[in-house]
């Protein structure tokens, strides 16, 4: 999988290297853009109880258009502050477990419908792999004190949002994802809900 998510950075850059001034007359919302954005997300199942955080990250996409309709591609990279911490008894009277939530790496593609000249309404789906750390502090019971175990697992995202574009070249975003992962030792799939805003540039 990592091979996959560098050969869509990859094609990916080399559409903004190559994509010169593309011309005033292009379509709307299309080409290759780079964005920021950030906001609230929200974990749970599996040991996950719940936590909120702050998620933030970057992308990097490129749309095609077709009509109204635009057909893109796109990568993410993202962090988050979640976690969840609780005792551990079985490491002793004042241990401690912090379950988090790390870096997340997502390639998937995207469909979009120009609904105005200002503003296209899309829904994306894809594949992402996220990092996801048990840190265990304070331990009585065994040779260590302190301890981290951390897990990259891959799992599906599915969302929706709006751009809205400022100028022709820089736009506002919002957006809602859901994200799923599940591993062999986990009990049951850990879910994520994010709604996030941003701001990109389109070239």
């Amino acid at each position: 999988m990592n091979r996959i998510i560098a050969t869509a950075i990859t094609i990916l850059g080399s559409a903004l290297v190559v994509s010169p001034a593309i011309a005033q007359d292009q379509a709307p919302f299309s080409g290759p853009r780079v964005g920021i954005e950030g906001g609230w997300s929200r974990i749970g199942g599996g040991e996950h109880r719940g936590s909120d955080g702050f998620t933030y990250g970057a992308s990097l996409g490129y749309d095609v258009a077709s009509g109204p309709v635009r057909i893109g591609a796109e990568v993410k990279a993202a962090d988050s502050t979640q976690k969840h911490c609780r005792s551990h008894p079985a490491g002793g009277p004042n241990a401690r477990v912090c379950y988090r939530t790390d870096r997340d790496l997502y390639v998937g593609a995207r469909l979009g419908y120009v609904a105005s000249p200002q503003v296209l309404v899309f829904a994306a789906a894809g594949y992402t792999n996220a990092r996801f750390s048990d840190r265990f502090r304070d331990l009585t019971v065994g040779p260590v004190r302190n301890v981290e175990v951390a897990r990259d697992i891959g799992g599906f995202r599915v969302g929706g949002g709006a751009e809205y574009a400022v100028t022709s070249n820089v736009y506002l975003t919002g957006a809602y994802q859901y994200s799923a992962w599940k591993h062999k030792d986990w009990r049951r799939h850990v879910h994520q809900n994010q709604l996030l805003a941003g701001v990109g540039y389109r070239f």
